[in-house]
């Protein structure tokens, strides 16, 4: 059987979003445009993959009426998937959008609690599916998932020769990057969270990626000066999307994460061709309002005008 990506979100989210013409506090605002869709980072990967046509399945946990609508809006997308039942419920995340400026009114929310048993059959699915070639793992943790339970899952994955690809809060990232993941794609809030710095260049940026590369392959950082560099041991990139009307920000940097993966998965470890793919995905998802993600095509269109530069 061929080899396939594995991506887990521990906390997925049912994501509705709209479009307002306005929002007045104390006041009721109609919205208009309403969609639904199955999110989380590495949900949202997955669902790129999908549309890549790279084989990926994927996983985490789902609970009560709204795991069963994510659930059958991933089969809609004949996305693969497996996921863990739980006795809790999956949140809901609402997205608002102003409709003159394109602003953003983002609520995400705690989350289920997972129980013991629930992480023990996760982890057993990661241990014994023989058919992982990669490992996808982001987003927040609900109550009762820790880092160290991250941390133990890439230990079973690479006890079995699978790479691991993490793209979590800085929080997150600073208590599970000793794992050594093959990539971690931080925005750059994030990885000054990761790293205690301040840094806010591309050199600065750089500089302070040379430090985990020890732990990490690849360390691709987004929104540094208009764009993203991707650091790796031997080489630095710096690229930026081309100029779009941007509709929402939704997504766009699980559709990174998403489409570098399917580089990797590829055999593809160029850094150049891994931060242009990256960034036609996320300038794809860009385009898009609310909470849809960019089409095969769109990436492809955008590749063609992406120029990336070395450090």
């Amino acid at each position: 059987m061929k080899k396939t990506v594995c991506t887990i979100t521990p906390n997925p989210a049912l994501d509705l979003s709209g479009t307002v013409r306005n929002i007045k506090p104390n006041e009721k605002c109609y919205v208009f445009d309403e969609q639904r869709a199955p999110g989380g980072n590495s949900i949202n990967s997955a669902r790129i993959l999908n549309r890549l046509n790279i084989p990926v399945i994927a996983s985490g946990f789902l609970g009560g009426s709204t795991g069963d609508e994510i659930h059958s809006l991933l089969d809609r997308e004949k996305l693969r998937n497996h996921f863990i039942h739980i006795s809790d419920s999956t949140r809901i995340n609402v997205t608002v959008s102003n409709q003159h400026d394109h602003k953003q009114t983002r609520l995400s929310f705690p989350g289920p609690t997972i129980r013991r048993d629930e992480k023990q059959q996760l982890f057993e699915l990661v241990s014994k599916n023989v058919n992982i070639s990669l490992l996808v793992m982001g987003g927040s943790l609900p109550k009762g998932f820790t880092p160290k339970d991250l941390l133990h899952i890439m230990r079973l994955a690479q006890s079995r020769g699978i790479e691991v690809i993490i793209d979590s809060p800085g929080e997150i990232l600073a208590q599970v990057v000793s794992g050594k993941p093959l990539l971690i794609k931080p925005n750059l809030e994030e990885f000054q969270t990761l790293t205690k710095s301040r840094v806010t260049t591309i050199s600065s940026v750089i500089k302070k990626a040379k430090e985990k590369l020890p732990m990490v392959s690849l360390v691709c950082v987004s929104s540094v000066e208009g764009g993203a560099v991707l650091i790796t041991p031997e080489s630095s990139f710096f690229g930026k999307i081309p100029r779009i009307k941007i509709r929402s920000t939704v997504g766009a940097g699980d559709s990174m994460v998403g489409a570098m993966v399917a580089q990797l998965y590829q055999g593809n470890t160029s850094a150049e061709e891994l931060l242009k793919w990256g960034l036609a995905a996320a300038a794809a998802t860009l385009s898009h309002p609310g909470t849809s993600l960019g089409r095969a095509s769109e990436m492809q269109h955008f590749y063609e005008l992406i120029h990336v530069e070395r450090q």
